[in-house]
């Protein structure tokens, strides 16, 4: 079954096309060049950088795919969440081609398609339940998982999310932005002790505006304009890092333990932490874990291709044309 995916929620544009759930063609052109200046997504620039790009991205993937449009069976999109004008870009061009090939639609949500990244492009059956994780700039979510239609929320960021906080963090250290991956590149395991920051949890929910907030006193008190030396800079983003994601782990294990479940599934842009990575597969070595590739890490069609294409195949699941685009 061939599955056409559209993915427009932030700042990439992206389509794909799956062949069950091997990936035939991603394509995705991203406009983060274009925020970066402003330190972050700005909705405008973003949703006209889709408008530009929609029709370039789904054109190349078709033709990388080896396909004709007609031998498309299903058109998916995501719904929500995400910026609103973003995402009616893409939502809107999903309907209309489902309309004018007379195929099948669905919309889809773009955190469980993160979750189901990391069944991409590979055959054996996926087994419930899991607890899905998503860490991503918007969102740190943690879902009990019982089936592809059956998902509760367990856990969420009460404040920043994840992903936002490193963002904050590197921009106000004069980093640039996104945040995630300079800070990642500046760790070093052996000040990640240096100094005792927490984040904040209650339950399985998440609190990350305490941290940032101390990270940046922190950084205030060896440095008024935050101009730090090195190795003070590397202290204090690598005891930063280290805390974060320990708190995670944590959080999971706790989930976990509760639940009686030993698998878990994560997703989200996050997930392209190198250091995160290797500790989850350090902490849940006696777990089922299942970590998307890097390249689905971030947002991308391919993931809700893939999420539209199980929805349909094994639910029978098929959205009316008058569904909505949301943004929460």
């Amino acid at each position: 079954m061939y599955t056409l995916g559209i993915e427009t929620s932030c700042d990439e544009t992206s389509c794909a096309v799956l062949y069950n759930r091997k990936v035939l063609s991603n394509v995705t052109i991203s406009s983060l060049k274009e925020h970066a200046k402003y330190g972050g997504v700005v909705p405008e620039i973003a949703t006209r950088a889709h408008l530009r790009n929609i029709n370039v991205v789904t054109r190349e993937a078709v033709k990388k795919a080896g396909l004709a449009f007609k031998k498309i069976d299903l058109i998916t999109v995501t719904a929500n969440p995400g910026l609103i004008g973003a995402l009616l870009v893409g939502f809107n061009y999903a309907k209309s081609l489902a309309l004018s090939l007379n195929k099948p639609f669905i919309g889809v949500n773009h955190l469980y398609a993160h979750i189901f990244s990391s069944f991409l492009d590979r055959t054996e059956p996926i087994t419930f339940p899991f607890l899905g994780v998503v860490l991503s700039g918007g969102h740190s979510d943690i879902y009990l998982i019982k089936d592809f239609d059956k998902i509760k929320v367990i856990g969420k960021a009460t404040d920043d999310a994840c992903g936002e906080v490193y963002d904050k963090i590197a921009r106000a250290f004069g980093m640039g932005y996104p945040g995630g991956k300079v800070i990642d590149d500046m760790f070093d395991t052996r000040y990640k002790d240096t100094i005792p920051f927490k984040c904040g949890r209650r339950g399985f929910d998440l609190s990350f505006s305490g941290i940032k907030t101390a990270v940046l006193y922190k950084g205030k008190e060896f440095s008024s304009d935050l101009r730090l030396t090195e190795i003070d800079r590397i202290s204090i983003l690598s005891s930063f890092q280290n805390a974060v994601v320990n708190t995670i782990i944590k959080v999971v294990s706790d989930a976990s333990g509760k639940y009686n479940i030993r698998h878990l599934v994560f997703g989200g842009g996050v997930l392209a932490n190198k250091y995160l990575r290797m500790r989850l597969h350090d902490e849940f070595s006696s777990f089922k874990l299942d970590l998307p590739p890097l390249k689905y890490t971030g947002d991308n069609a391919a993931m809700v291709a893939g999420l539209g294409f199980c929805l349909y195949n094994k639910k029978g699941f098929v959205s009316k044309v008058s569904l909505k685009a949301k943004a929460r």
